[in-house]
C-alpha cells in the first residue's frame, strides 16, 4: 500500500528508500524523503488529498501525516500546537483513515501511531543493540533489515495462522522481528532511554444500553448521515466534482451511494466488477441504469489472471498477509480504471459486521477453532496445536458473541486488508469506519442486531426506497420479513448444494467454476507451488505445508493461503 517509513537504526546507509514501494513505479505518486541526526524518513503516497497528507520537517520536529483526515487537527502547526498542550494524548482527537508520525528533535522522541481500526498499516522492528524502524509496507522493512545485515527468521505462529486461517492474527507478521502496530495505538520510541512503549487510544467495547428500537434507528439515521455527508463532501471540498462509488448486488455499497445521491451529491460514477453473468453484476447494472451519471463494468471471466506475476502484482500489495484471492480480483479491478479525476472511491467496507451479520450469541470457540479463520474450515485440526497463540485467543474470546473477534481479527487483520490494494490507486473510504458510528453500534443490544434486524428496520423506515432492489444474498427484494428469511434459507440452500456437488454456482467471483472451466489454472498453482516449497528451510513446515495444499477446501482457499505463503516467504526473506 502507499505509505510512509522511518529508519532510526544506529547504522543505515540505505536512502531513497521510497523507490521500493509498491506503487513506486505507479503514476501520481509523490515522493520524499528527509534526514534528522542520521535518521531518515519518507513516503511514497498518492499525490491528492495534499492538505491533508504531508511531510514536514522544521528546525524541533519531523511530522509525518498519511491517509484522509475529517478532523481539525488538520495540519503541521495544529498537530505541533495539539502536541505541546496534550502530549501524544491529542492523537486520540483525529479523525479519519490514516498513519503517521512526530518526530521530536529536541526529546529525541518518535511517536508513531494508525487510526481506530489500522486502515493504514504500519509495521515495525526494534532491537535494543540495533535500533528501530517502521514501515507501511513490511517488505519494504523486510529489505531494509536484510540490506543492513539484520538476521530474520520465521514466525511460525504467523506462518501457520496464514497457511492454515488464510490471515493474519494479533501482531504477527510471517518474520519473528518485525511487528504490525496494533489498531487504535501509539507507540513511543525514546532515543535517549532506548526503549519503546505502546498503549491503545481505542478499543472495540461491547456494552449494550437499555435503547428502544425507535431510537435506536433515529440515532443509526442521524450518524449515517453525517458520515455520508462527511465522506463525500471531501471531494468537493478538494476540488473533485465527480464521484466514484463501488456497487454491487449487495447491500452495503448500495446504502452508501443511494443516501449520497439522494441528500444531493451528483455526478456519481458507479464501478462494478466480476462475473458478468452473476446476479450480483446484474443488479448492480440496474442500480446504476436508474440512479447515478454514469456507470463502468470490468468483467472477470476465466480466472486467467489469478496466475498473472502473482508476487508483484498480488503479494506485495498486502504483503503476503491474507490469501490472495480477494487482492487478485482487486488489483485487475482498480487496474483498469484512471483514478485521477476522482477523489476518494466510495464503499460498504464494514457494513455487514456493523449491521450484526457476525452476531453468533454462544459460539464455542473451543470446539470451532478450525473455522474462524478466512478459509472458512481447517482440514487438518492437528496442525492448530502448532500455533502457540491459539488457546491464548480462544480464552479470549470465548464468552462473548463473536462480534468483537469479527471486529478485531476478521476485519481489522482479514477484510480491512483489501483496503491496501485499492489505497495504491485511490484512497478507499467508508460511512461505516465512524468511530462514532461504531461506538454506538457496539451499544445496540443483541436482540435488535439478531439476522440484521436492525438494519432492515432503519432501511424501511428511513431509506425504503434502498429495498426496492433486488438483494443477491436473498434474491429477492429485502423489502418484507419474509422475502429475507425466506429468500436466505433458500439461497444459502442452492447455492450450497451446487459447491457440494461441483455444479456452477452463483456468484460475482466464481473460484470454483473458473478452476472446472480452465484446468490449466490448477496446472499453473501446483508449478508454482513446486518451484517455491524448496526456499522452505524447515523440513517440518515443508511437510505440514504439502499436507495442507494437497487437501482441498471450497474454492481451493487451502492453496491460495499455502501459495500465499510461500511467494510471501520468498518476498520477505529473499527478494
Amino acid at each position: 500500500m502507499a505509505g510512509i517509513y522511518g529508519v532510526l537504526l544506529k547504522k543505515n546507509q540505505q536512502r531513497k528508500i521510497y523507490n521500493n514501494f509498491y506503487n513506486s513505479k505507479f503514476d501520481n505518486i509523490l515522493q520524499e524523503e528527509v534526514e534528522s541526526s542520521n535518521f531518515c524518513f519518507g513516503r511514497s503516497v498518492l499525490d491528492k488529498f495534499n492538505d491533508d497528507r504531508f511531510l514536514f520537517e522544521d528546525d524541533n520536529y519531523v511530522i509525518c501525516f498519511e491517509g484522509i483526515n475529517y478532523s481539525t487537527i488538520n495540519s503541521p502547526q495544529k498537530i505541533i500546537k495539539a502536541y505541546v498542550e496534550k502530549g501524544s494524548d491529542f492523537i486520540s482527537l483525529l479523525k479519519g483513515s490514516f498513519a503517521g508520525f512526530l518526530f521530536s528533535k529536541k526529546e529525541e522522541k518518535l511517536i508513531l501511531f494508525n487510526d481506530h481500526l489500522a486502515t493504514k498499516a504500519i509495521y515495525y522492528f526494534y532491537d535494543k543493540e540495533l535500533g528501530f524502524a517502521f514501515s507501511s509496507e513490511m517488505h519494504v522493512l523486510s529489505k531494509l533489515l536484510r540490506e543492513n545485515q539484520i538476521s530474520l527468521s520465521y514466525d511460525y505462529d504467523g506462518i501457520y495462522s496464514l497457511a492454515l486461517y488464510g490471515q493474519m492474527f494479533n501482531d504477527f507478521t510471517l518474520v519473528k522481528e518485525i511487528k504490525k502496530l496494533h489498531y487504535g495505538s501509539i507507540l513511543t520510541f525514546k532515543i535517549p532511554e532506548n526503549n519503546i512503549s505502546t498503549k491503545s487510544y481505542y478499543k472495540f467495547e461491547k456494552k449494550e444500553d437499555s435503547q428502544s428500537l425507535k431510537d435506536v434507528i433515529e440515532s443509526i439515521d442521524n450518524l449515517v448521515l453525517k458520515s455520508i455527508k462527511e465522506e463525500w463532501q471531501k471531494d468537493i471540498d478538494n476540488g473533485y466534482n465527480q464521484h466514484f462509488g463501488l456497487i454491487s448486488g449487495g447491500m452495503d455499497s448500495r446504502v452508501n451511494t443511494l443516501i449520497a445521491k439522494k441528500i444531493g451529491f451528483e455526478k456519481i460514477n458507479s464501478y462494478t466488477y466480476g462475473n458478468p453473468k452473476s446476479s450480483d453484476i446484474k443488479i448492480a447494472n440496474k442500480i446504476a441504469k436508474e440512479n447515478f451519471y454514469s456507470h463502468l463494468q470490468y468483467n472477470l471471466h476465466k480466472g486467467d489472471f489469478l496466475v498473472d506475476n502473482i508476487i508483484n502484482n498480488y503479494i506485495k500489495a498486502t504483503d503476503g498477509l491474507t490469501h490472495f484471492t480477494a487482492n487478485a480480483i482487486i488489483y485487475n479491478a482498480m487496474s483498469r480504471v484512471d483514478c485521477s479525476s476522482y477523489g476518494l472511491v466510495h464503499s460498504g467496507q464494514l457494513g455487514d459486521t456493523v449491521s450484526g451479520s457476525f452476531l453468533k450469541p454462544n459460539f464455542d470457540f473451543k470446539s470451532n477453532k478450525d473455522k474462524i479463520g478466512l478459509t472458512g474450515f481447517v482440514k487438518q485440526p492437528e496442525l492448530l496445536n502448532k500455533m502457540s497463540f491459539l488457546e491464548e485467543l480462544t480464552n479470549r474470546y470465548q464468552h462473548t458473541d463473536y462480534e468483537l473477534f469479527a471486529y478485531e481479527q476478521r476485519q481489522v487483520n482479514g477484510t480491512l486488508m483489501g483496503d491496501k490494494v485499492f489505497n495504491n490507486f485511490i484512497d478507499l473510504s467508508s460511512p461505516f469506519y465512524n468511530k462514532q458510528f461504531l461506538n454506538f453500534i457496539l451499544s445496540v443490544p443483541n436482540k435488535y442486531k439478531l439476522n440484521q434486524r436492525i438494519y432492515f428496520e432503519w432501511l424501511k423506515e428511513k431509506h425504503p426506497e434502498i429495498l426496492q432492489y433486488t438483494w443477491e444474498k436473498i434474491g429477492l427484494k429485502p423489502n418484507t420479513n419474509f422475502n429475507i428469511n425466506y429468500g436466505r434459507l433458500i439461497k444459502k440452500y442452492v447455492n450450497g448444494g451446487k459447491k457440494y456437488f461441483g455444479l456452477k454456482y452463483d456468484s460475482m467471483n466464481p473460484i470454483t467454476n473458473w478452476f472446472k472451466a480452465n484446468p490449466n489454472l490448477l496446472k499453473q498453482f501446483d508449478l508454482i507451488f513446486e518451484e517455491n516449497i524448496v526456499n522452505i528451510d524447515n523440513e517440518e513446515l515443508k511437510v505440514d505445508l504439502k499436507n495442507i495444499y494437497k487437501d482441498n477446501i471450497f474454492e481451493y482457499r487451502n492453496k491460495f493461503a499455502v501459495i500465499t505463503v510461500l511467494l510471501a516467504i520468498k518476498l520477505h526473506f529473499y527478494s
